[in-house]
């Protein structure tokens, strides 16, 4: 990143504690106008947590202890919910996981949408049905005039992600979280949903944070990756960079678990041995080293720091950087 070009997110020691645990543990990141962060890492990792705190939208057992947050170089962490609740929405816009559960289904899809737009500002009920029928024609829903008026029971869920994205997008939001926003959907309206994201990303300019467990996802729509393991960022980079090279045993084993086309046919995937520690008991040391075929005796008694490594925009927090060839894909 230039450095000419402000971030439009750029967060430093974000630390989320449930009870004495912290599930979210000294997180930075940082994405440029019109470019794509996959966040990544299997589920329990912090990921939906990370993004939650970013639009203040923690659920009430979790809650922020440090780190600053900034939006286009405006500080939001600590500003009163009444100025959120415009922030959400306009200068953010936010795609929850499962669309069917996350829209309201006492209220028709024009609605919705038509709350999004009054944060705003006073707007006549004729002109806020005419913007969301363009809305929804500009997101690919087919007779847009009549589904303005459906409800999200009488859409497929394909359609009702296409309704999260109008709902999003619809003001042009600076920054777009996208929480998992293809996981309910099957490979071929994945594919579909992947793209219009991407042109609606092309069109608006905005940066987009993108929180999948999919490398492949990854692969096809990001431009940097941040892997998260147990509450912190393990590896960082460009992705042509992390994917030619990982630095970090988890990434790499991540990356065996893409499909290949090539190579014998019925052959299992191969899996990381063992699952994400619990929050109330992280390892000592590096979180990742009970799994890690690597791992040393350093390794389960001091954490490593997240430092440069490989390519000029690689970073890894790891003992044995220079031994993950050994075990990458």
């Amino acid at each position: 990143m230039s450095a000419a070009r402000e971030p439009v997110l750029d967060v430093r020691n974000l630390r989320v504690r449930i009870g004495e645990a912290d599930v979210v543990d000294g997180v930075d990141l940082s994405i440029a106008p019109g470019e794509t962060l996959a966040l990544v890492g299997e589920s329990g990792c912090g990921k939906s947590l990370t993004a939650l705190a970013l639009i203040g939208l923690l659920p009430e057992a979790a809650r922020r202890i440090d780190g600053e947050i900034r939006l286009s170089g405006e500080r939001i962490d600590a500003l009163p919910e009444r100025v959120m609740n415009r922030i959400r929405g306009g200068r953010i816009g936010m795609i929850f996981q499962e669309p069917v559960a996350s829209l309201d289904p006492l209220m028709s899809v024009g609605g919705q949408i038509a709350e999004a737009l009054a944060l705003e500002g006073p707007i006549t009920p004729r002109e806020a049905r005419e913007r969301a029928i363009a809305m929804l024609d500009h997101v690919g829903i087919t007779k847009p005039e009549l589904r303005v008026d459906q409800y999200p029971f009488e859409l497929s869920g394909g359609m009702c992600q296409r309704v999260m994205i109008a709902m999003a997008m619809i003001r042009r939001p600076l920054l777009l979280v996208a929480d998992e926003p293809t996981t309910a959907l099957d490979v071929t309206i994945q594919a579909q949903i992947l793209r219009l994201m991407a042109d609606l990303r092309a069109e608006t300019g905005a940066a987009v944070l993108l929180i999948t467990h999919d490398m492949g996802v990854v692969a096809e729509t990001a431009e940097r990756i941040a892997v998260m393991y147990a509450g912190r960022v393990v590896e960082t980079g460009r992705v042509a960079d992390v994917f030619a090279a990982p630095r970090h045993p988890y990434t790499a084993l991540l990356m065996r678990t893409i499909p290949r086309l090539e190579g014998a046919r019925k052959v299992a995937l191969p899996a990381i041995a063992g699952s994400v520690p619990d929050v109330a008991s992280w390892p000592v040391g590096c979180r990742f080293a009970p799994r890690c075929p690597l791992a040393t005796d350093r390794c389960r008694a001091e954490a490593p720091p997240l430092a440069p490594v490989g390519a000029p925009s690689q970073r890894a927090a790891c003992w044995h950087t220079d031994r993950v060839s050994e075990i990458a894909a």
